[in-house]
């Protein structure tokens, strides 16, 4: 077989770069002709002179290639409306007008798709028991994992807070993580701006808005690759966040929650950006207007969902974490 290796995704998050390649051997071609779906788009190219390809219409002709027996290629994905897509892309080794050797590929693309169902015009606490009724319907009816930020929205009644549980555990964590930080500017002081940047993302609010997620991807692009070259440093960090969580006074309660939480998330591919957020229930009706943002694993950003307002009254006074006002995934009658 002339064809030694090759390589292209089966699937990928849309808007996700997908890179693909060819190695052969003992092969004669005088080109070799890309076709792609009109969803894929050519973003960079290997091994091949800048005036050695041209692009047609859904297609891709190399008619050079620097060292023989390999093309890279990179292809750059769309957000599409549909929440799943089917692309397909095939390698033609041409001589003299024939194919000699075709290589069909095919990727699977995908995007969470959060979607909000039934909505109360009022919903009852028993904030003892932590029980909710009637709760709001939310679905990924995509495919992927989405991260979801549930916010209240300024000016009305209810406000987003942390329990006092939370609010201690936060207390000593950034207490901890502050006094780690600065010990350890002291040692890799060759990192100090890099641990500078760390300590800004745990410490301080993240906004879910396009400026802030480019700045967070390229930390964490250039936080990996000093991690992946420095093993002391990247085993400093870990020590450090484990020590920070693992010995604080309120790990007890925050476990507890943590894993009270997943279990009711379930696997709806749908994790809450900060599930730790509370509002106060009395007897007396309130009004709670949410704001709903998300993220999917490339940190792009999905489009936001504005509720209408929602009377919430409890049984007695108390309070009820935001995540539980939720029904997370489809109701079981639902197909």
């Amino acid at each position: 077989m002339p064809i030694k290796s090759k390589f292209f995704p089966g699937e990928a998050l849309q808007g996700q770069d997908l890179p693909s390649h060819v190695i052969w051997s003992d092969l004669k071609f005088d080109r070799i002709r890309i076709v792609h779906s009109k969803n894929l788009a050519l973003k960079e190219i290997y091994n091949v002179p800048c005036n050695g390809f041209a692009i047609e219409e859904n297609a891709i002709v190399v008619g050079e290639i620097e060292a023989d027996g390999y093309l890279g290629l990179l292809w750059s994905t769309k957000i599409l409306h549909e929440k799943v897509s089917d692309e397909s892309i095939e390698y033609q080794f041409v001589l003299n007008d024939k194919v000699s050797e075709k290589l069909p590929f095919s990727v699977h693309l995908f995007r969470p798709d959060i979607v909000i169902g039934d909505i109360p015009i009022e919903i009852v606490v028993k904030a003892a028991k932590g029980e909710v009724s009637p709760k709001i319907q939310i679905s990924n009816l995509g495919e992927g994992t989405a991260i979801v930020d549930l916010e209240t929205v300024p000016g009305t009644e209810l406000q987003k807070h942390h329990p006092q549980f939370i609010e201690d555990f936060l207390k000593e964590y950034y207490k901890e993580i502050g006094s780690s930080i600065a010990r350890l500017k002291k040692i890799y002081k060759e990192h100090g701006t890099l641990l500078a940047k760390l300590e800004k993302i745990l410490l301080e609010p993240f906004e879910f808005d396009k400026e802030s997620l480019k700045v967070y991807e390229e930390f964490i692009n250039e936080f990996i690759s000093v991690l992946t070259s420095n093993q002391d440093f990247a085993e400093a960090i870990i020590r450090m966040l484990v020590d920070a969580v693992l010995s604080n006074s309120e790990f007890a309660n925050f476990y507890r929650f943590v894993s009270e939480y997943f279990n009711s998330i379930g696997s709806e591919k749908m994790l809450i950006r900060d599930p730790f957020g509370f509002v106060s229930v009395s007897k007396k009706p309130a009004t709670l207007r949410l704001k709903i943002q998300c993220v999917d694993l490339l940190n792009q950003v999905c489009t936001p969902i504005a509720l209408p307002p929602i009377m919430i009254s409890g049984d007695e006074t108390g309070e009820i974490s935001i995540s539980r006002l939720f029904e997370w995934g489809r109701k079981k009658d639902e197909p």
